[in-house]
């Protein structure tokens, strides 16, 4: 059993990973709410509810706390974050202390409700190393057709046993594989920010998630088995990621260009098969072509030959920037908004040619740099296939051709540089949309 180091500062109190650890809740709760005259809530589906939810119920009824009756969702048709949720959620609520009883959607769904419900704080027991938002502040949320992140804190206690983790479904813990392995090229569009005088490193925030990345992703292999220091592993990789967000009070230590794909699927309702892919899936996909993306521009690339290229593109316009946002996304619930985003960001005039230059310039040493961050794209790709996660567009129920439609998109919904505005700013997207596609096949 290991309380996790939580740094001075944030909003939970306690973090705790190991193996038969379920029991240890009880104490937790009344250390954290002493004298709390509020009875226990559980929420969780009926999956999650086989899995920790009825012993834990009988273990708090044991230990003597008051609990109620459970709130349960029904497990099929599977449900996803909506605003709608939160809403229903809230009479069973009122007047409990909650504890989420699941993974990243049960988790948002009590995050945002005890938060609009102004109770101080629940506690989280994680069925599933899936998500790096379970230790972060605010919800992912779909509201009014969009999804985002409202804000809220963090569970105050998070408690997450290897042997409940275990036995979830193992997609769900590939997906946790593909979204901590996603910080790898999301440090990469840090690197580049910063290195552009952008988005300055925040030193605490990347060190608690980039100082041990490489060991918490170094062994995929033995999840699969259900090895307990593995999802061990794992397990504290995510929490690590949500406390940086809150260190940081931003997400940006967790997540960069292949984040903004992952948006992009997710407010179009990608589907397979009928199925919609979960994000974690959808963040292995984003991660592989960013991966591409970056190393067509700085490794495929040699700096005379960019200068070239950029030589013969024209600088963006306020007007031509408005028209790509109506071409790839007119007509769409976000066209405002990406209209609103993609203008407030684009240089212009001097500025727009100081950063073609600041590009150029930087080129060589970002090019050394991200060598040192990076997963080459093969050895990426085969992490994320030994997990059974896709690795293609078309595994997600894309054809190949949307890579060029998503990255345009994606560089227009959020104001963060990432490498998707790199494109953007040297005016060659469509050419290195085409040279990341070779990547991807020869990967």
């Amino acid at each position: 059993m290991d309380f996790i180091p939580i740094p001075p500062g944030l909003q939970t109190r306690f973090c705790l990973i190991g193996e038969n650890i379920l029991p240890q809740i009880p104490a937790l709760l009344r250390q954290t709410w002493p004298q709390d005259p509020l009875p226990l809530r559980l929420v969780a589906d009926d999956n999650t509810w086989k899995a920790a939810g009825e012993p834990l119920q009988r273990l708090l009824e044991e230990s003597g706390l008051k609990v109620d009756a459970p709130f349960l969702f029904p497990a099929e048709p599977p449900f996803h974050a909506e605003y709608s949720l939160v809403e229903r959620l809230r009479e069973p609520l009122q007047g409990h202390r909650p504890v989420a009883v699941g993974s990243g959607t049960i988790n948002d769904l009590v995050k945002r409700c005890t938060f609009e419900l102004g109770m101080d704080g629940y506690l989280c027991c994680a069925t599933a190393p899936s998500v790096d938002g379970y230790t972060s502040a605010g919800a992912a949320i779909t509201k009014d057709g969009l999804k985002q992140t409202l804000p809220c804190p963090a569970p105050l206690v998070i408690v997450a046993d290897t042997r409940v983790l275990a036995t979830a479904p193992f997609p769900m813990t590939a997906a946790g594989y593909a979204d901590l392995a996603a910080k790898v090229p999301a440090g990469g569009d840090w690197r580049i920010a910063e290195a552009l005088g952008i988005t300055p490193l925040e030193p605490v925030a990347w060190g608690m998630v980039q100082k041990e990345l490489p060991q918490w992703l170094d062994a995929p292999e033995r999840l699969p088995q259900g090895d307990p220091q593995a999802l061990r592993q794992l397990f504290l990789g995510l929490c690590q990621t949500g406390f940086a967000m809150q260190h940081m009070r931003d997400s940006r230590p967790a997540s960069g260009a292949e984040h903004l794909y992952s948006h992009c699927w997710e407010m179009r309702d990608i589907r397979k098969d009928g199925i919609q892919p979960s994000h974690g899936f959808k963040v292995a996909v984003g991660s592989l072509i960013t991966t591409a993306l970056m190393e067509a521009v700085y490794f495929q690339t040699s700096t005379e030959e960019l200068a070239t290229l950029a030589a013969q593109a024209p600088l963006l316009t306020p007007e031509t920037r408005a028209a790509q946002v109506r071409e790839f996304l007119g007509g769409t619930l976000f066209e405002d908004s990406a209209l609103k985003v993609s203008l407030e960001k684009l240089p212009r005039g001097e500025e727009a040619t100081a950063r073609r230059n600041a590009l150029l310039a930087t080129h060589g040493p970002l090019a050394s740099t991200l060598r040192k961050q990076l997963l080459p794209l093969g050895e990426l790709k085969r992490r994320l296939q030994t997990l059974g996660c896709p690795a293609s567009l078309p595994e997600i129920g894309l054809p190949e051709e949307d890579l060029r439609f998503t990255t345009y998109g994606a560089g227009m919904i959020r104001n963060r540089y990432t490498i998707l505005d790199v494109l953007t700013d040297l005016g060659l997207t469509d050419h290195f949309c085409s040279l990341a596609t070779s990547l991807l096949h020869q990967a």
